[in-house]
């Protein structure tokens, strides 16, 4: 059979009505195997883990480009792990955990960004065990 499609960090829906934005903020393991992203970095499972539910206790906001006021917040955050999907009785790619997000987005410019494909993917950016998450 063939593999899955690979999952990125590119914004997989869009509901134009209620400016919401979904997709993969992070993914850690795929096919069993650490990630190494686009900066050549890493996040082992156990760190985004809490990270994933750090930012959502303590931040929720998003920003645009790593810079200026928030522009959207968090509204759905998964930490998706092959015993959550086990339990929830979904098909993921093979060993597949990441945190997947959904992003309400209110102003208009920048929902109009995301829409167009302008801003296609999310970005976390660690700071000293921090993360902001943004589109871009």
């Amino acid at each position: 059979a063939p593999m899955p499609p690979k999952p990125t960090a590119k914004i997989a829906k869009v509901d134009e009505q209620e400016h919401l934005a979904f997709g993969w903020a992070y993914v850690s393991v795929h096919d069993g195997e650490v990630v190494v992203d686009s900066d050549g970095e890493s996040i082992e499972p156990a760190e985004l883990e809490k990270a994933a539910y750090d930012y959502v206790l303590n931040e929720r906001n998003i920003g645009e480009l790593h810079e200026g006021e928030p522009v959207g917040q968090i509204v759905e955050s998964l930490m998706l792990t092959p015993e959550k999907a086990e339990a929830m009785d979904i098909t993921v790619p093979d060993g597949c955990i990441g945190w997947w997000i959904g992003m309400h987005i209110p102003d208009d410019e920048v929902f109009a960004k995301v829409k167009s494909g302008e801003y296609a993917m999310l970005s976390i950016e660690g700071v000293a065990g921090e993360i902001a998450m943004e589109a871009d």
